[in-house]
């Protein structure tokens, strides 16, 4: 069954919850021998045309007793035994195959861990895997938490230059959640600005949401890079985005994240429905 057919119930049922759900580095060894973890990807949309200019790829754990468990559930474990780097690796091979098959004016969004800002190898590995899968890096969009360029600030300035230099776009996640004083937010060489859920979830009931996005608009306008929402989940938040001057968006109103055959069947499909942004 994919994802796009799943519930919230399907993905944490009653009585499995996530913390009856214990990791360790051998669990998670063994989860990656039997290919147990896959990359969605849920389509991002262009707001004002409706046009899909991306897919990010989420990662998904398919647990063979617990179901599909979302990166709550492993992440943390993950970065502390080490093995981020070795489902990174995953992320980024599997999202890179998938891309190359498609229209080359799509990208390829994927979230990067903090730790991994600090490793010298992501900038090769990235830059390998470009060569490998013939994808030009303008195609690949690293999305960084403000955790991760502020334990270091200079550090994350020196490594986000060089993908910058080296062709990536970079963005970062969860804006509006508090990275609007975010030091020298300029430096940092982003392309573009995520506007969390939470936010999104809340523009039509919260004034303070609302307010936190028109703000967010406002400094990534100022800074000459674009916007995109997650989390859009009717008609209402898509066009109420759109007029604000949001770019891009993603959510369950447009597809819920899908394997990669649903993922092609998807697009496939799209420009044939009416417009969903009227």
């Amino acid at each position: 069954m994919s994802i796009d057919r799943l519930s919230a119930d399907d993905l944490i049922s009653p009585g499995r919850a996530d913390q009856a759900l214990v990791t360790n580095e051998s669990i998670l060894n063994n989860a990656l021998k039997n290919n147990q973890f896959a990359l969605f990807y849920q389509p991002q949309i262009n707001l004002p045309t409706g046009e899909v200019v991306g897919f990010e790829g989420l990662l998904r754990w398919r647990h063979p007793e617990y179901g599909v468990k979302l990166p709550d559930a492993f992440i943390a474990t993950a970065e502390q035994t080490g093995q981020i780097a070795e489902l990174t690796q995953l992320v980024i091979d599997t999202g890179f195959k998938f891309i190359e098959k498609l229209q080359p004016q799509l990208s390829f969004s994927l979230n990067v861990s903090s730790l991994c800002i600090r490793d010298d190898h992501l900038l090769h590995t990235l830059d390998s895997c470009c060569n490998e899968f013939h994808i030009d890096p303008h195609r690949v969009v690293l999305e960084f938490t403000e955790k991760a360029t502020l334990e270091n600030p200079q550090q994350a300035e020196d490594i986000l230059g060089q993908l910058k230099t080296n062709g990536f776009r970079l963005g970062i996640d969860d804006a509006g959640t508090g990275y609007a004083d975010m030091p020298d937010l300029g430096k940092m060489h982003f392309s573009e600005l995520k506007i969390d859920k939470s936010l999104v979830t809340t523009m039509e009931t919260s004034s303070k949401s609302r307010k936190s996005i028109i703000s967010t608009i406002a400094l990534a306008e100022s800074l000459g890079i674009a916007t995109i929402a997650e989390g859009i989940e009717n008609n209402l938040e898509a066009i109420g985005l759109r007029e604000l001057g949001c770019q891009f968006g993603q959510g369950y109103y447009f597809a819920r994240p899908m394997d990669e055959a649903d993922t092609l069947r998807w697009l496939e499909n799209w420009n044939k429905r009416p417009s969903l942004l009227t």
